[in-house]
């Protein structure tokens, strides 16, 4: 064997010990992803489990004070959420307490003509402010 077969065996020597390096290499990080894809997969899981539980636990009891189904979205109706969400001006709420039932019709002429006036009164101080202000200028 010459020096040119020696190289050679040094050289195929050389290439498998780079190749069983590379298959450590690889083995060693497929399996730490794999592991950190087990855990992220695992507490995705046990998350949605969890949130499942929390969800029914909440349906079920007959907790009123802090989660009742008429305090969600789902338990209302459409009017009572559009009741709550605009604050209405008092001629509205006069005019449903009427609807309701609440008062009769001679409360809510009432209530109407105090509202008015009162109403009146106030468009009167604005145009009053209003115009000692044109005044002044």
């Amino acid at each position: 064997m010459g020096r040119l077969s020696t190289f050679l065996l040094k050289g195929l020597g050389l290439f498998l010990l780079g190749v069983i390096a590379l298959f450590v290499a690889w083995t060693i990080i497929s399996t730490v992803v794999s592991l950190v894809v087990s855990v992220l997969v695992t507490a995705a899981v046990l998350g949605a489990i969890a949130l499942a539980a929390y969800g029914l636990y909440t349906l079920l009891s007959g907790d009123d004070d802090q989660h009742s189904v008429d305090s969600t979205p789902i338990g209302r109706s459409l009017e009572d959420r559009d009741r709550e969400a605009t604050p209405a001006d008092p001629e509205t709420r006069v005019r449903s307490r009427y609807v309701d039932g609440e008062i009769d019709e001679a409360e809510l002429e009432r209530e109407l003509d105090y509202l008015l006036e009162e109403n009146d009164g106030i468009d009167r101080q604005r145009s009053r402010s209003d115009s000692r202000e044109f005044d002044r200028r």
